[in-house]
This record gives C-alpha cells, structure tokens and sequence, in this order.
C-alpha cells in the first residue's frame, strides 16, 4: 500500500472534474446539449472516483495527508475539492434541474469549505520552518479563489428554490466579497513573486493560468449574483455595484491572456520546455473566461430588469 495510487494522489486532481464541469456547463449555455450531456455524466463519473479516492486515502493515508496540508505548494491542492463539488453541483442544476442532489453539494462544498480554509491557514500562520516567497507561492493558490466563487455561485444560483433565498443570497454575496478580496490579497504576492525573484521556465506552469480562471470565475459570481437579486428586496441595492465590480474582474481576466500567452510561448519556443503543461487547468480557465462572459454581457448591456 505504501506506493499505491491512492496514497500518492495529488491533492489537486479535483481540478480534472472542475475543468470538465465548466466546459460541460458552457456547452449547455452555447446549445451543444449533446456535448453538454456526455461531458455532464463523464464528469459525474470522475467526481465519485476521486472521491472514493479521497475518502480512502482519508481512512488509510492520514499521514499523508496531513503532510500535503503542511506543503506550501501541494497545500492549496485541497481546495480543488471544493471548487469541484460546488462545480458539479452547478451542473446538476444547470443541466438536470436536480436541485435535492445540488443543495447536498453545496452543504458539503460548505462543509469543506470551513474545515479547509482554515485548517490550511491556521498552519500555514503557526509553522515554524516556512520557505521564502519564491519557493512558498505560486498559481496554485489562487485556487483558494476559485473554491470560495464557486460555492458563492451555487449558492446564489440555489437562492430562488431556498426557503430563505434573500438569506441565501446574502451569506453568496459575502463569500464573492471573501473570494474578491482574496484575491487581490494573493495576487499581490504572486505579482511580487514574479516581478522580484528569478523565475525559471519550467516554474511557469500551469498554475499560473489561474491567475486568470480566479479573476474570471469571481465575474461568474458576480454575474450568478446580479441574476438572483431581486431588485426589491434590501440586496437589490447591491446591483450597481455588482455590475462594476463584475466587470472589473472581467477585464482583470481578460488581461491576463495575452500576457500568459506571450510567457508560454517564451517558457517553449525559446526555453524549450516540452509541452504539454496541465490540460485540466488551462481548459478550466478558458471556459471559466468564456462562460461569465456571455453572462456579464446580458447582464451588463441587455439585462433591462435591473
């Protein structure tokens, strides 16, 4: 057992579920139902086998677990589940209308929500050998983000079939402002951490592409959020603002794209690192970018309710 698949799994292979999620859930939104459907089931599929995964190693690797929660790099992997479980749950009620099914996720995303973010950052805050900036932080954490918008967002989108849906929409609302804040708190570093330290091509991996995924899922919240509102209830005073800062998020991800594109061609046309880097990863951001687009639009330029 000491070498078995179930020890050695990465924290972050939830982010196999989040990109096939996000990509079903945008091929429903652009009428590929077909496609929409196959990818829905076989994402279905990944979800329980990786929780069975997890649960296992759980039971029979705590050990090991522990230690990926005290690893500054592998750490933050945890939150895949997370972004994973809230994901899948959007797609239940996107794509099946399964709104029983989709609140079980969402109070288990809750759930492991509170017990990992905090367990990460109590140690990560007490530990007493902690590596330096360029060795502690990178991409990766931005992963953080994405758990928080993601449950932000199936929370919002539930909100209409709560029994306490304004409720609903309020504690949604603090989770975009936890992950928004989050995010320009962790972004700063990153941008530190690149801008101050050397950095070899082959640390520019795909983890950095969420410094756009996070940005652009905050944009899908915010837009889930402006959807939801009900204008006249107290929350609808919130739309403004909603709108400019869903926007601002947009075009923060939107920046990052040619930039990331610019520094992969410079980490493989001229450093040489063969490719591929993460499919999952940059498959999740380019749907998690194109998805709140659609929406920030008709928020933003038709939706004439609001």
């Amino acid at each position: 057992m000491k070498n078995s698949v179930v020890q050695s799994l990465h924290p972050a292979y939830f982010s196999m579920v989040m990109a096939t999620g996000i990509v079903a859930i945008a091929a429903w939104f652009l009428e590929f139902k077909g496609i929409s459907l196959i990818l829905h089931y076989l994402n279905m599929a990944f979800y329980l086998a990786l929780l069975a995964m997890l649960v296992a190693r759980i039971f029979f690797h705590g050990k090991a677990i522990i230690a990926d929660l005290l690893d500054y790099q592998r750490g933050p992997g945890y939150f895949t589940f997370i972004a994973g479980t809230a994901i899948v749950g959007n797609q239940l009620v996107i794509i099946e209308n399964a709104l029983f099914y989709a609140k079980i996720l969402l109070w288990v995303a809750l759930a492991a929500w509170v017990l990992i973010t905090y367990s990460f950052f109590v140690v990560i805050t007490i530990k007493e050998n902690k590596p330096t900036l360029d060795k502690g932080i990178n991409g990766a954490w931005l992963v953080i983000i994405v758990s928080t918008q993601a449950v932000s967002t199936l929370m919002s989108t539930l909100a209409p079939d709560q029994p306490f849906g304004e409720f609903s929409i309020f504690v949604a609302m603090a989770f975009y402002m936890v992950g928004a804040i989050m995010y320009i708190y962790i972004m700063s570093l990153i941008i530190y951490r690149l801008s101050f330290f050397s950095l070899k091509p082959d640390e520019l991996g795909a983890p950095y592409w969420i410094n756009m995924g996070a940005a652009a899922i905050t944009t899908l919240a915010g837009s889930r959020l402006i959807l939801n509102i009900d204008i006249d209830t107290p929350m609808g005073d919130f739309i403004p603002f909603l709108k400019g800062f869903t926007f601002f998020y947009w075009s923060a991800s939107t920046w990052w794209i040619p930039l990331m594109l610019i520094l992969g061609s410079w980490r493989h046309l001229f450093k040489k690192v063969p490719l591929p880097i993460s499919p999952q990863v940059i498959t999740w951001d380019t749907g998690a970018w194109s998805s709140p687009w659609e929406c920030t639009r008709f928020v933003l330029f038709y939706f004439q309710k609001h």
